[in-house]
């Protein structure tokens, strides 16, 4: 078989294995409702969900190869079936999809007086929710069939109209990946870790699977969360580990007590995603977060406490974040003018491009004409459209570069296109149609933790490391996107349908949103001063930090670092972890030279495939029987 190639029965066998796929991340479903709570892979980095679906195509390959090396897949095959499935995942997981069906139609259904709703209710375009509050009834009560004509035709427009809006914006992400992986595979040759797995496991003749290392860190890490989950199916048998413990609660006195909730936790798949990490930003990820306590106690030492919002975390996050993506698309900005130049060339494919420029530019043009088009319909004004927009692509732009150079274990992003645009301009500026419509969107860029971008710029880093054509990986991410797409809302529909939607986990999230909505249209405030300042004041520091990094060689702060640590949930569960795996890699490293750190990759690689493994295992089977089950992660 040539080198690289991708048959066609690979595409034919992604479709139902993307199908599972989504219905794995959309069970959190029992006979009591939200109660399972076993759909998280995506909150992290490396899916477990697509490393344990791998495994198993692993083991199943080798089994095909005993009875006909022609029937079982190639390396590069499977890596294909991995990264079809990571994108899948992507689009359909807890910070995308999984959040925009249920939000649908929530602010019809839960309406009342109290919450005054009803207010935005008018700008709600017909088409894009279903307003008929008594068609809803089997919907959210449960105990009935989406697979019913009325039904399936009730649901067929809204599903359709953001079924299409999701799929085109995802495909503006991928054409703008297309236009910068030379630049941040070829020519930068950024370092990719959360991609060491997967290409690990599919290494030639196995060798991965060989090591005896990566078996020992298998063990430890699996037989943890095997008696872990014992313990909590039978209390009796003693814990190994696994909980946490909040150093905050030592702290009852100002201005220490100031710190707020600080958990000290050891995760062994963060352990060993943070030994891939370059050591200077594992370094300024936890050094960041002890400096953002620090800053709350002196903070409350000086009674800046007082003032609402202090420390401006979700400010300094936008700053940062812009900022981020700024200073990476003005140090780009000569390979961008010479895409340009080349688009206006030629229009065929230079090298191992999957598309020519010109084309990925036309597909981004026609994608963005559509994409405000649909806005525009909604009645929302033009100039609030294509902030919203610059501000959305802007973000996920530097979340794929960080991804790409550092590949944290988690980045939980506070900031929002939306409250971006009314803390610098106000909601009067956005307009009530704007609101509401983006208010809507909030469901699929929540915290950003399964952003779809950065899983695109990885697949074709895979395709770059592995010879696959990327012209053919290009066609697998755009089937995984529709596949992916139309499965998450079939199995989140059919599953309401079956145990109701108003027990469904996100209800908190969508409360949230549409509780926000209301008190902007009801009662707007003016533009938010003191978060202008502290967004520009973490945009600054942001820059300053490049600027030194750039300056200084052995600046040992990197600016990703800060927007990361900037992160309330993920860093607050995996800080101590990154600590861990940032100590055990400055030991290897000075006392025993980067031979023994290669020598020992695969040791932290098998405390993530063991935690991985294991936990998917606990995860499946707490879904099977419709119980709570134990969790690996929080």
């Amino acid at each position: 078989m040539e080198k690289g190639r991708i048959r066609t029965h690979v595409f034919i066998i992604a479709i139902p294995l993307i199908v599972a796929n989504s219905s794995w991340l959309n069970a959190n479903w029992g006979a009591g409702g939200y109660v399972t709570g076993q759909s998280f892979p995506t909150i992290v980095s490396l899916y477990f969900n697509a490393i344990f679906a791998l495994t198993v195509l692993i083991g199943v390959n080798y089994c095909l190869r005993q009875f006909s090396v022609r029937l079982a897949f190639s390396n590069v095959e499977l890596l294909a079936l991995y990264i079809m499935l990571v994108v899948a995942s992507a689009v359909s997981g807890h910070d995308t999809l999984q959040i925009l069906w249920p939000m649908v139609t929530y602010p019809i259904w839960f309406s009342t007086p109290e919450n005054e709703w009803a207010i935005f209710h008018p700008y709600i375009p017909d088409w894009l929710t279903i307003k008929d509050k008594s068609s809803l009834t089997s919907f959210y009560q449960g105990e009935s069939s989406l697979h019913i004509a009325e039904h399936l035709a009730l649901w067929f427009p809204p599903i359709l109209w953001w079924s299409v809006f999701f799929i085109i914006l995802t495909l503006a992400m991928l054409f703008i990946v297309v236009l910068i992986r030379a630049q941040w595979i070829r020519h930068e040759k950024l370092s990719y870790p959360i991609i060491r797995m997967p290409t690990a496991m599919t290494a030639e003749e196995g060798r991965f699977f060989k090591n005896r290392l990566m078996w020992v860190g298998f063990c430890i890490a699996g037989v943890i969360n095997l008696v872990n989950g014992l313990h909590f199916l039978f209390p009796r048998i003693p814990s190994l580990g696994g909980s946490w413990y909040d150093i905050g609660t030592l702290f009852d006195m100002k201005p220490f007590s100031a710190i707020g909730s600080t958990p000290i936790a050891v995760f062994p798949f963060t352990v060993g995603l943070s030994f891939f990490i370059p050591i200077d930003l594992s370094f300024s990820i936890w050094f960041f977060y002890l400096f953002r306590k620090l800053t709350r106690i002196v903070g409350d030492a000086l009674g800046l406490t007082r003032i609402p919002e202090f420390p401006f975390t979700e400010d300094q996050s936008t700053g940062a974040w812009v900022g981020l993506a700024l200073v990476v698309a003005w140090t780009s900005r000569k390979y961008f003018l010479e895409q340009l130049k080349t688009a206006s060339r030629t229009g065929k494919p230079h090298g191992d491009e999957p598309i020519s420029a010109r084309t990925a530019l036309i597909g981004l043009l026609l994608a963005g004409i559509f994409l405000i088009g649909f806005c525009w319909i909604a009645n929302v004004s033009l100039l609030p459209i294509l902030a919203y927009f610059f501000l959305f692509f802007a973000l996920g732009f530097a979340i794929t570069r960080v991804r790409a150079e550092a590949g944290p274990p988690s980045h939980h992003v506070f900031t929002q296109p939306t409250t971006i645009l009314t803390t610098f301009f106000g909601p009067r500026w956005v307009g009530t149609s704007g609101l509401t419509l983006f208010s809507f969107f909030r469901g699929f860029n929540r915290s950003y933790r399964n952003h779809p971008m950065p899983s695109l710029l990885e697949g074709f880093a895979i395709a770059a490391q592995r010879s696959m054509k990327s012209s053919t990986l290009l066609w697998a991410i755009v089937l995984a996107v529709i596949v992916g797409t139309l499965s998450s809302a079939w199995s989140y529909y059919a599953q309401a349908y079956t145990f109701g939607g108003a027990l469904y986990g996100e209800q908190n999230q969508c409360r949230w949103y549409y509780d926000e909505l209301a008190q902007w249209v009801s009662n707007p405030s003016p533009p938010d001063a003191k978060g202008i300042a502290a967004a520009l004041t973490g945009g600054g520091f942001t820059a300053l930090l490049m600027a030194l990094r750039y300056r200084f060689f052995w600046w040992p702060f990197h600016p990703a670092g800060y927007a990361l640590s900037l992160g309330e949930w993920n860093m607050n569960w995996y800080w101590f972890s990154i600590f861990v795996g940032w100590g055990l890699k400055l030991i290897v490293l000075k006392f025993r030279g980067i031979q023994t750190h290669r020598q020992a990759l695969p040791f932290f690689m098998g405390l993530i495939l063991g935690e991985f493994i294991m936990g998917a295992a606990w995860t499946l089977f707490g879904i099977s029987i419709q119980q709570p089950m134990y969790r690996f992660m929080p």
